[in-house]
């Protein structure tokens, strides 16, 4: 048994098909249950005959035809991946694979690089444009090595570096040294002498700090570059030649520090990211590295604790990684006499240098770590080897193999993978990456955007943009990898792809009409793991409000007769109007039913639904359908004609019953609508505070209903409800019961509920009128105990800011009391706890740089209320310098509006 496995993992090994070795494949072919199979493997992995990948599912490599293969001596029997054990078959590290992010977010830099040292025939120049410490110097010195292994520079060819801010003061002297001298050219010039150009003849001259060259130095280097031909310092007859690679590096713009003349001679400015940039996962492995490197200087093993480890990844150093290296030393000196019991040199919270230490604050998380060691050989295991957009994939993939073996079902699949495509496009923007390569496609994906949701009706933000920008980096970047993986996955792929276009059959088209401008546009091919990723980043971006209102479905039956009408009828329209439900010829009613009911469900808030079918009886659909508040238009005997009619009069806003009157006038089907339509019951959170304090007042109000409640919460934004008030469309779709929040937009016929009122307990009989239609008595009596036990003014600032609530109402209160005093009058207690929360909010918005950038008519308010302005800075300057925040002027408007409804400052008539 063992020597037919062997025989079938050896062939599969040689012909690389490595995959094919899974304990559930060898299994069917040995036909021998999967579990004694694996336990054969297991026992063979032991005896270091076979290698095992860690993948999903895992595989297993014949050890022995691996090695002979690579020459080499593998001493490990288990791999994460099979990247990494490939990775230890090549050479040993050589030139830009040192660099850590080299697979990562400097891959692109690196290509940069590439490409211009080696440009035919001698390389162009280049400049490396960064912040301090971000590595230039060690990618120069990189670039030239990379050189030498291609054999672009001859075989003497060195690597001359200079740092031209040592010359910073002596301009003269840095000629000198460059471009050499003759003797006699100034004093102490006793003999001719090479300069660094012609030393670098072959190789690469590195100059760092350039913006240091004086404009005459500039001109002699620009000289230079353009014909390779140079003076020396005291002799303008001779010419002298050199043939080598330039590489210039700045901390400042080069458009600003440089001479255009020389700009123009450097056709690659490369920017380094800062360490800022580049992201989480690269922090860590250079913490790594640089630890790893003290180890073995030290020939001590490091344990660090979880505090400091957290201080170390939170903290943005100025000096970049050179600040993070200095800092890493300074916790080894720190440390060097502390030790565990292992022998393990203890880096310690204290072990951090002053500079840090006094930059923590009480925000910092390093006071809920817990006190726990890590060792630095386990940092390892916090380096994620696979690449992000990968794993994004094979998650996906677990979710839809799950669902096809019926672990879960169909909505649990769609659920989680779409949670799991948020998941990692949030990742892209909680951490900045370098944005070289999105910025190049930002605006064409913008274009894209535009176009398809102007036809598709959905609404596309900023961050809708960064993150598909985002995606296509990584997809690019890591292109050849997504492909291996595809042409891995093949099959699954195909089937997961079919699955998704019967599903979301809207989505689909989005993402197919997204990939043929990729391909179009920005030349790119567009797999289709990525479309279905498109998929499900599409499936959740908010529709239009008239996409959300009405709705048109085309079923048919027949392989594509639905989705050929619809798309027909909505390439012709120039907008997205039909989605479409193929079903196979022979499939009966309640098949047909379950689609329908399936589709429903995904419609959201939906009014109107337009559905058109090719044949059956209208009665029978209708009876079927899971209706629940929408008003349902079935027509029969469809046809491309008559769906481009009905379309054209949905686009029109045209009333359902007079579009398919229309229609039936000229043709031979018929028609039945159903009205089911009701106004859904709301309470509104609208706040002064922003639509972030809205958010968490109605999560607050949600869970104070009482079950089976048919009230929900709406969010809305203030400014947007005062200057629109009873015209706003939100009235006519929902029936608003009352609007609860922090200040009141002063709107006739629309009921408010102050914050501060539910506090203090001052409104439980006005909530008694505005709910009693709603609610039974014993619900209306559970919302009220809910009130009273939720709204208590610690639970309200625990629930609408992450700050700590007891040092945050402290400060606020003192402020307010600042303020009464310097106004001259005592505020009510409404406006005293509606002031606590509003301004509490306020200080966490800034805290978060979220502040609100609108007040009506700011000029005119900053303009006749000076005086009040100035109280208010006044008495909120500790509170400012606290939280290192500044109270902007919209900011300050809206606490004026507080301080003028109050009623003591009516009853005494006061002005500011």
């Amino acid at each position: 048994m063992n020597e037919e496995i062997l025989n079938i993992i050896k062939e599969n090994s040689q012909s690389h098909k490595y995959e094919n070795n899974t304990a559930t494949n060898i299994s069917e072919l040995v036909h021998v249950s999967r579990n004694e199979v694996a336990t054969i493997l297991k026992t063979l992995v032991a005896r270091h005959v076979l290698m095992k990948i860690e993948e999903r599912p895992a595989y297993y490599i014949d050890k022995q035809v691996f090695e002979n293969e690579y020459n080499m001596k593998i001493e490990q029997d288990v791999f994460k991946s099979l990247d990494l054990l490939l990775n230890q078959s090549h050479q040993s590290v050589r030139d830009f694979d040192k660099l850590i992010g080299h697979d990562g977010s400097l891959s692109d830099l690196i290509n940069q690089c590439k490409a211009t040292i080696a440009y035919p025939p001698d390389g162009l120049p280049m400049m490396l444009y960064g912040p301090t410490g971000t590595g230039k110097s060690f990618i120069a010195k990189l670039a030239y090595e990379y050189a030498k292994n291609q054999n672009l520079l001859e075989a003497q060819g060195k690597f001359i570096a200079v740092n031209c801010s040592e010359y910073a003061n002596n301009p003269e002297l840095l000629t000198a040294n460059l471009f050499g001298y003759v003797k006699g050219a100034f004093t102490g010039a006793e003999k001719d002498k090479a300069g660094l150009i012609e030393l670098a003849n072959g190789g690469v001259l590195f100059l760092d700090e350039v913006h240091n060259l004086k404009a005459e130095c500039q001109e002699k280097l620009f000289q230079f570059m353009d014909q390779s031909i140079y003076h020396r310092v005291g002799d303008n007859e001779t010419w002298y030649t050199s043939k080598v690679r330039l590489i210039l590096a700045t901390t400042e713009n080069p458009e600003k520090v440089l001479l255009k003349t020389l700009q123009r001679r450097i056709p690659m400015t490369i920017t380094v990211p800062s360490l800022q940039q580049r992201g989480m996962q690269e922090k860590v492995q250079l913490i790594y590295s640089m630890f790893k490197e003290e180890e073995e200087r030290l020939h001590k093993k490091i344990s660090i604790s979880t505090k400091a480890y957290n201080i170390l990844l939170s903290h943005e150093f100025p000096g970049n990684i050179g600040g993070l290296k200095s800092c890493v030393q300074s916790c080894c000196i720190n440390s060097l006499f502390q030790e565990n019991d292992e022998g393990d040199m203890l880096i310690q919270l204290k072990s951090l240098p002053n500079s840090i230490l006094n930059d923590i604050t009480e925000k910092s998380a390093v006071y809920t770590s817990a006190s726990e060691y890590i060792k630095i050989d386990d940092l390892q295991n916090f380096i994620h080897k696979e690449k992000n957009i990968i794993r994004l994939n094979e998650e996906l993939m677990k979710h839809y193999k799950e669902c096809v073996q019926r672990i879960i079902n169909e909505e649990q699949c769609i659920e989680r993978c779409r949670d799991t495509v948020w998941k990692y496009f949030d990742s892209t923007l909680i951490y900045k990456e370098q944005e070289q390569q999105k910025d190049f496609y930002q605006n064409g994906i913008q274009h894209i955007l535009d176009l398809v949701a102007g036809q598709y009706k959905f609404e596309v933000t900023n961050n809708d943009i960064l993150s598909v920008c985002s995606y296509l980096n990584a997809y690019t970047k890591d292109y050849h990898s997504f492909r291996n993986w595809s042409v891995k996955n093949n099959e699954v792929v195909e089937t997961f792809y079919s699955f998704m276009k019967q599903h979301y059959h809207r989505e689909y088209s989005i993402s197919e009409e997204i990939g043929k401008y990729l391909s179009s546009y920005l030349d790119m091919d567009v797999l289709p793991m990525a479309m279905i990723t498109f998929i499900f980043y599409f499936q959740s971006l908010k529709k239009d409000d008239t996409y959300q209102k009405r709705a048109g479905v085309i079923l048919a039956h027949g392989f594509s007769t639905a989705s050929s009408i619809a798309d027909a009828v909505n390439k012709f329209l120039g907008k997205y109007v039909f989605d479409a439900i193929d079903m196979p010829v022979n499939v009966d009613m309640n098949s047909v039913l379950q689609q329908l009911n399936s589709y429903m469900k995904k419609l959201g808030k939906t009014e109107e639904l337009f559905l058109l079918v090719d044949m059956g009886s209208l009665e029978e659909i209708y009876k079927g359908l899971h209706l629940d508040n929408v008003n349902v238009g079935i027509i029969n005997n469809i046809s491309t004609k008559t769906a481009l009619e009905i379309g054209n009069g949905i686009l029109q806003n045209r009333a359902m019953e007079d579009i398919f009157k229309d229609v039936v006038a000229y043709s031979s089907t018929s028609y039945h609508i159903e009205r089911n339509r009701q106004k859904e019951k709301v309470i509104l959170c609208s706040c002064a505070s922003g639509v972030g304090t809205a958010e968490k007042l109605k999560q607050i109000m949600e869970d104070s209903l009482p079950l089976q409640s048919e009230i929900s919460v709406r969010v809305y934004d203030y400014n947007e409800l005062v200057e629109k008030g009873m015209n706003s469309t939100l009235f006519d779709d929902y029936h608003v019961l009352c609007v609860i929040g922090t200040l009141n937009p002063n709107i006739e016929q629309m009921n408010f509920v102050p914050i501060e009122d539910l506090i203090i307990n001052d409104c439980l009989g006005e909530l008694d009128n505005y709910l009693e239609d709603s609610m039974t008595i014993e619900q209306l009596q559970d919302f009220k105990k809910n009130i009273l036990k939720n709204f208590s003014l610690s639970n309200i600032m625990n629930s609408l800011t992450i700050l700590n609530p007891n040092k945050l109402l402290e400060h606020v209160a003192d402020a307010i009391d600042r303020l009464q005093i310097a106004l001259d009058f005592n505020f009510s207690n409404n406006t005293c706890f509606g002031l606590y929360v509003h301004i509490s909010c306020l200080i966490e918005r800034q805290v978060m740089q979220k502040e609100i950038e609108i007040y009506p008519d700011m000029n005119i308010f900053e303009k006749e209320h000076a005086l009040f302005i100035s109280y208010i800075k006044e008495s909120f300057k500790d509170v400012e310098n606290f939280y290192r925040v500044t109270i902007p002027i919209a900011e300050i408007g809206y606490i004026y509006d507080y301080v003028r409804n109050d009623k003591n400052f009516i009853e005494r008539g006061f002005s500011i």
